[in-house]
């Protein structure tokens, strides 16, 4: 199931404690916090927000937002694809490579939140757990990216959805196009419970795709899920219009999304 999450990473085991970070987590959501540790004193813990019960098959079940610890190393391999989507930190791959011990915070029973609400609570706890523990690099699963911590903190200034760490666009250049083909998708709506975007294309400045990307991705964060197929979004020529189609992605992770179409002599690919 898909779902937030983000890995802190530390070059020595943080100390922490539960009531401090329920109690900076509860100043900033106001979800009737309740906090509970593992009894192994791994270092894991669990926060319950109790005001925002949802109604699941089997009853109300509060949200929760955990906090698990592992003794596993870093595998500085197993973070190359988020290193080579990290726009916002040029030295994403020394912050991992020096990494010695992470911790994972992930979201649990959130799925039948609204999404605002749902990134609200994630980014609450997480908010107040790099705050107390100050890592050197936050990599999240979601959105494939990895942040330094004070560049997050600072970025705790904007709603969620704008924070780094909650959307993403990754680029690709496929290798083998004479063409110089490129693809572009979001990363971070599928997760919760929105459709990301792509668009496959050549001719045009990434940096103007891009934008045009996440601008869509927070249109349909703030208003759900109203952009359907044959409609038409405004491009990053001047007076063009793209047309939507839902399809399937074309990158992993494989999940149905948006893709827009530049029309010719831009849009690359069969579509």
């Amino acid at each position: 199931m898909s779902m937030q999450m983000a890995e802190l990473h530390y070059t020595s085991t943080p100390s922490y404690d539960a009531g401090e970070i329920a109690e900076r987590a509860e100043e900033l959501l106001d979800s009737g916090i309740e906090s509970r540790s593992s009894d192994s004193g791994s270092g894991s813990l669990l926060f319950i927000h109790k005001k925002h019960s949802v109604q699941y098959k089997d009853g109300l079940v509060p949200p929760q937002t955990a906090i698990l610890a592992t003794d596993k190393s870093t595998d500085p391999a197993a973070y190359a694809d988020r290193i080579q989507q990290s726009w916002c930190c040029d030295d994403a791959a020394e912050r991992i490579r020096t990494s010695k011990c992470s911790r994972l915070v992930t979201e649990l029973m959130a799925s039948a939140l609204e999404p605002a609400e749902r990134i609200r609570l994630f980014h609450g706890v997480l908010q107040a757990f790099v705050e107390i523990t100050d890592p050197q690099a936050i990599a999240f699963g979601h959105s494939q990216q990895i942040v330094a911590a004070d560049a997050y903190l600072e970025s705790c200034s904007l709603e969620p959805i704008q924070r780094l760490g909650s959307l993403n666009v990754r680029f690709f250049s496929i290798s083998n196009s004479d063409a110089k083909d490129m693809i572009m998708d979001t990363r971070g709506l599928d997760e919760i419970g929105l459709h990301d975007l792509q668009c496959h294309f050549r001719g045009l400045d990434p940096n103007h795709v891009s934008q045009l990307l996440f601008d869509t991705g927070l249109y349909i964060f703030e208003n759900g899920s109203v952009i359907e197929s044959g409609q038409t979004v405004a491009g990053t020529e001047p007076d063009s219009k793209w047309v939507c189609q839902f399809e399937d992605s074309l990158l992993e992770p494989k999940r149905a999304l948006l893709d827009l179409n530049p029309g010719a002599p831009y849009a690359a690919g069969g579509r």
